[in-house]
Parts: structure tokens; sequence; C-alpha cells
């Protein structure tokens, strides 16, 4: 057998005993973990009730529509909604196999993606040989069995900031803009990256796509005033409840808080949300070039910045593949192994899932 088909079918058998842990596992009726938990209450779930007049963002309406609900719906942003409509269309069944197609081909995408700029000589083989090694990774095994919408806001992200079509790489930035936490970071850096066009095109992009959620969820509360005051309290109670303490937690003050026993209030972590993305618009300032070094400071900055869980740090995937494949062609010298050990710690970390 050709050494070029063990990456294949390796990927093949990861992607299989990954699949059936996902079904033997499945999420409770309202149980906030095991298998797709997310996918019920973040996918599926909020498009339903959406589709049935209950504003999603209304922690209370929300949970009260369905007692299969485990958990609130965060705030996404709207266009998220719309995006995700056709699962909610669906049996949860059904949307919930489709959901899994989609994850599977995103993560061979990202891959591919990957891959191609790494190593692209090494073909389909490269390309399932990282699809498998994200797989077994804490990231990419949460985001499989959580069914989080993790890889679309990755590719997204790598979109936006190589892409030179204009409106491709808009739609990118318009993918991370699903999760505030990641999409505020990208459009912040991408201008710092010169990359500002962009960063305004998926801006207007996002805004367009969301404006007919927003209409509709105004309707149905009544007024825009009251949609604002029920995202609002949705994230009061999503900043004080289980998950702002959550011991998954990868972001700067998260960690800092969970080894201190404190919680952070808005003012410190607007600061340091400031001090990182001041940081890293130096970063890609004075490293002058759109690559893997990048992308490295790119995601970093996101994940460090603002609330984040271990499966963000796909966004790490490209710059990881990058130093420990072709590390030396980047100029990093001796920072080279350190930076993708940090990287690697945090993604193979048992501690972390």
């Amino acid at each position: 057998m050709s050494v070029r088909r063990w990456p294949i079918i390796l990927f093949l058998l990861v992607a299989t005993l990954a699949t059936i842990r996902l079904v033997t596992t499945l999420a409770e009726p309202g149980s906030d973990d095991g298998g797709y938990a997310d996918f019920r209450d973040t996918i599926h779930a909020p498009v339903v009730a959406m589709l049935d007049g209950v504003n999603p963002y209304d922690v209370s309406a929300y949970r009260d529509s369905d007692p299969d609900i485990g958990q609130a719906f965060p705030v996404y942003s709207p266009h998220h909604l719309l995006l995700t409509l056709p699962f909610g269309v669906l049996p949860r069944a059904a949307a919930g196999g489709l959901w899994w197609a989609l994850n599977i081909v995103l993560l061979v995408t990202v891959s591919g993606f990957v891959m191609s700029r790494v190593k692209p000589e090494w073909g389909l083989a490269g390309t399932a040989g990282l699809a498998a090694i994200a797989l077994l990774s804490n990231p990419g095994r949460f985001n499989f069995l959580t069914g989080q919408a993790t890889l679309p806001l990755v590719l997204g992200t790598y979109v936006a900031f190589t892409s030179p079509n204009r409106w491709l790489a808009g739609a990118g930035t318009v993918l991370a803009l699903i999760k505030p936490q990641v999409g505020i970071p990208v459009l912040i850096l991408l201008a710092a990256a010169g990359r500002w066009r962009v960063a305004l095109d998926g801006a207007w992009m996002a805004a367009a796509a969301s404006a007919p959620i927003v209409l509709a969820l105004s309707i149905m509360e009544g007024s825009p005033g009251r949609l604002i005051s029920a995202i609002r309290d949705n994230l009061d109670t999503s900043l004080s409840g289980d998950e702002a303490t959550s011991s998954f937690r990868i972001d700067l003050l998260g960690v800092i808080g969970r080894e201190t026993d404190r919680q952070f209030g808005t003012f410190v972590t607007a600061l340091v949300f400031l001090a990182l993305i001041a940081l890293g618009m130096w970063l890609l300032r004075r490293w002058g070039r759109v690559d893997a070094v990048a992308l490295a400071v790119v995601g970093l900055t996101t994940l460090l910045g603002l609330f984040h869980l271990p499966y963000d740090e796909l966004l790490l995937i490209w710059p990881i593949a990058a130093l420990i494949l072709t590390g030396g062609e980047l100029g990093l010298g001796g920072w080279r192994w350190w930076t993708a050990g940090w990287m690697l710690a945090a993604a193979f970390n048992p501690l972390t899932v």
C-alpha cells in the first residue's frame, strides 16, 4: 500500500471513531453537556424559536420555547441566524446530520487551505494527515463533539487575511464576525495589516445580512429598544453565569481568574483587550506581511483578549503547521520552536478538555 494512502486511512479512522463517540454521547434533553449540545442550543433551536416568533436572545422566552434546550443562546451576531436558517427548517436529527457533514467538509477545507501554503507538494495525503491531527487535538475534538461553529470562523479569518479577491475576503470577514469576540479583533487587525478595505467590506456585508434578522426580532419584541434590552440582559446573564467562571476558559483573564479565584469586571476586561489589540497591531505593522506568523499574532491576540473556550484554538492550525513544517523559512530564528511548543501545549493539553 502506498505511503501516501496512510494519512487518508488515518483520517477516515479518526473521523469514524469520533462520530461513534458523538452518537453514543448525545446530550440529554435539557442538559448543557453531551454530544451536540452546542449545535442544539446555538445552531438549531435558535432558528426554530425565531421561526416560531420567539426572540432567541431573550433568555427566559428562549428556554421556555423548547424544554430540550440546555443553555442560553449566546450573543452571536444576528446574521448567524440568517446563515443557519437552513438547519432550523429541518428536523433536529436531519439538521444534525447535515451539520456533521458540513463540519467534516470544513475540516478538510481548512486543512487543505493550510497545506497548500505550507507543503503543497504533499497533496491530499498532507491535507488528510493535518485533518486527522486537528481532529485528535483538544480543540478539534471539542468542536466536533459539541457541534460548535468554529471552523467557519477559522476559514473566514484565513480568507479575510489572504484572499486577493475583495468580495471573497469580505465574505470571509462576515464569517469571522459570527462571533463578536472573534470578529471584532479580526476587523481591527485587518486594518492594522493594511487590509482596511476588507474590514470595511466585511462590516457592511455583515450589517446588511443582519438587517432582516434585526427587523424581524424587533417586530417580535415590539420595538428595537426592547430587542436591545433583551440582548443586554442576555450578556449580563452570560457574564454572571457558570460559563464566565468555566475552568475551560483559555483567554488571559479567564486563566488568571481560574488561578487566583477572581472574576474581572468589564473595565478590566476592556483594558486587557485594548492592550493586547495594541500589541497585536504593533506586531503586525512591524512584521509587514501576511503569512503564518501574522496569523499567529491574529490568533493569539484574539484568543487571549476576550472570552474563549478550547475549540477556538483551531484558529492556530495554520501557524502551528507552518512553524513545525517550514519554520526555518519564516524568519523567527530561535523563537520558532518556543512559539510552536506553546501553541501545541495548548492544543493537546489534557487539562483543557
